[in-house]
């Protein structure tokens, strides 16, 4: 998928690399090989445990091409498993619901409990004898490896990037004092970008476009204010003064537990490959891309405040004024991504180049596509 010299391209010093080829943007090719290697051997997220929040709640959903199943099971215990039936491979679950007991396939009607095991088989062994020989032990739903990080559901398809506290132990430093125990959920917006999901990730990763695509943005948090964080699985951008004074100035909404009232700092991470997490002193905001192809991201926005008591009345007007800052920020850069991606279908795009000063975060995110994706 990458040749050698491209790889030693992106070896180099940051100011010196050139990136990804354009056909790891705009090849379809590309894409489905991300889906086997990239995606599958890393720890995406991929779900919401608000969303399967009680047992017997069930949550198809299907990530970089794999249909994949949470389950909510009765042990009051989230789990995820391939969303195949063992029989012949019918998808099991077609849409989410409440309340189950079973999951059983419209194809055959082999019945499955909350846990993936298999109960019932009708007619395997004849008209009248349901199980026949078959050992129902050897034939449950496959599980997927899952992790529970507050109320974000992580897996990995392949089972071998190693526990999540380590892969992600980096990115999960930097929200130690926060007691993202204590967020709530409020709202989900949905976009569709019209570009490769890896340019939406990278837009994320720099600031120099600031002054030039959020002036608002721009104005609270300048550019060259951020710090870039660049280590393992972990990337992103944090500034200390990052947040606009307004918000606070009617109603103030709640803080994470150990937040000082004067802080304003503004953290804004990534953990590789599709999670994004911004975060201030009083709400965060999850960003998470699930890929539709080269020329496609399907991106989900979920917001979230420090305590029940944020989702009061009360607060109405300090939440939509936040949602609806993020709302407008991100779609302003729906255009440029775009554009980006329109020109990466020209001859002429043999590689970005990365300022050695502001997106050394984006060059280590080239870095991290090429280890998986190398030929």
């Amino acid at each position: 998928m990458l040749a050698r010299s491209q790889i030693e391209q992106l070896a180099k010093p940051t100011g010196e690399a050139r990136g990804l080829p354009a056909h790891a943007y705009t090849d379809e090719a590309f894409a489905l090989e991300e889906c086997n290697r990239l995606f599958a051997g890393t720890w995406m997220c991929a779900g919401y445990a608000h969303e399967v929040a009680q047992p017997g709640d069930i949550l198809p959903r299907t990530v970089a091409g794999a249909p994949l199943l949470f389950v909510h099971t009765r042990a009051g215990e989230i789990r995820c498993f391939h969303n195949v039936c063992s029989h012949r491979g019918a998808i099991l679950v077609p849409e989410q619901a409440s309340g189950m007991q079973m999951m059983r396939c419209r194809y055959h009607g082999w019945a499955f409990d909350l846990e993936g095991n298999l109960r019932v088989t009708p007619h395997w062994g004849g008209h009248n004898q349901p199980s026949g020989d078959l050992d129902k032990s050897c034939a449950g739903l496959t599980p997927v490896a899952m992790a529970r990080w507050h109320d974000w559901l992580f897996v990995n398809i392949d089972g071998k990037a190693g526990p999540f506290e380590d892969y992600a132990a980096p990115f999960l430093k930097h929200f130690e004092h926060y007691g993202l125990d204590e967020a709530v959920w409020c709202r989900t917006l949905p976009y569709e970008i019209k570009s490769n999901w890896k340019l939406v990730v990278e837009n994320y990763l720099e600031t120099l476009h600031l002054n030039f695509i959020h002036t608002l943005l721009a104005e609270v948090a300048p550019f060259e204010e951020h710090a870039v964080i660049a280590e393992g699985n972990c990337l992103g951008t944090i500034i200390e003064v990052g947040l606009p004074e307004n918000w606070a100035e009617a109603d103030p909404l709640p803080r994470w537990r150990g937040v000082a009232d004067d802080n304003r700092t503004a953290k804004n991470m990534a953990l590789f490959p599709n999670f994004k997490l911004i975060i201030g002193p009083d709400h965060c905001a999850s960003m998470v891309e699930f890929p539709g192809g080269a020329a496609r991201s399907h991106q989900r926005w979920d917001f979230y405040f420090a305590g029940e008591g944020a989702t009061a009345e009360r607060y109405r007007n300090a939440r939509e004024t936040i949602i609806d800052f993020f709302d407008k920020t991100n779609v302003e850069d729906f255009e440029a991504v775009e554009a980006v991606f329109q020109g990466h279908h020209s001859p002429a795009m043999q590689g970005a180049r990365f300022n050695g000063i502001w997106e050394g975060a984006v060059h280590h995110f080239h870095k991290l596509v090429a280890e998986r994706m190398a030929a």
